[in-house]
């Protein structure tokens, strides 16, 4: 039975996590079983509180005063899906690149990368790919160390320039350094190795 109380903390908690949260039923059973939480989305779908973006897959829409309801970020797309599978999703090489500053090119392509999950998904005109990576985390949201990681692996041995590892160095702590250290074991490449240690010395 759905209590109003039910209801109630369900709408709490997908109002709590800002517009623009993409998630799944998944993200609410620690507050009622699967088919009652299922049958709520369903109301608070019909009322127009969120939106179904695909099987199990649901948006709590940003909107813009002249755009109406705004696409859900891809991110927030990738994160929600790879959360359902108790996994992590993050940018690729391309998007880090960009997040770091390090190129004003925006990528065409919405690719994250896993730890294990695989899966492509067409939500409106957006397609969202999510691959597992070389690189594993367990940290929920991207942090600088990754991000670095990836965008190097991206780049590619002849395209790690002095520059690079200069923008590089601006942008760690000694914390971000200490995590790059840990990483090393765990790199494929001797040109990988090489460009992650000439951060972490400098």
């Amino acid at each position: 039975m759905n209590t109003p109380s039910t209801v109630q903390k369900i709408i709490k908690r997908i109002r709590g996590k800002g517009k623009g949260w993409v998630f799944t039923p998944k993200d609410l059973l620690d507050l009622d079983n699967r088919s009652n939480i299922d049958t709520i989305l369903q109301k608070v779908t019909s009322d127009g509180v969120v939106q179904r973006l695909d099987r199990g897959l649901y948006y709590y829409p940003r909107t813009h005063a002249k755009l109406g309801i705004l696409s859900p970020d891809p991110l927030q797309i990738a994160q929600a899906i790879a959360r359902q599978k108790g996994d992590v999703a993050f940018p690729d090489g391309a998007k880090a690149l960009n997040m770091l500053g390090l190129s004003t090119q925006v990528p065409a392509q919405n690719i994250y990368y896993t730890n294990f999950t695989e899966k492509s998904i067409s939500v409106g005109a957006q397609q969202v790919k999510l691959i597992p990576s070389q690189i594993k985390t367990k940290r929920v949201n991207p942090s600088l160390d990754y991000l670095i990681l990836q965008a190097l692996r991206y780049l590619g041995d002849r395209n790690i320039s002095d520059e690079i590892i200069k923008e590089c160095i601006k942008l760690v702590s000694d914390k971000d350094k200490k995590r790059l250290q840990k990483q090393i074991p765990t790199l494929k490449g001797t040109w990988l190795t090489d460009a992650v240690r000439r951060i972490i010395q400098s």
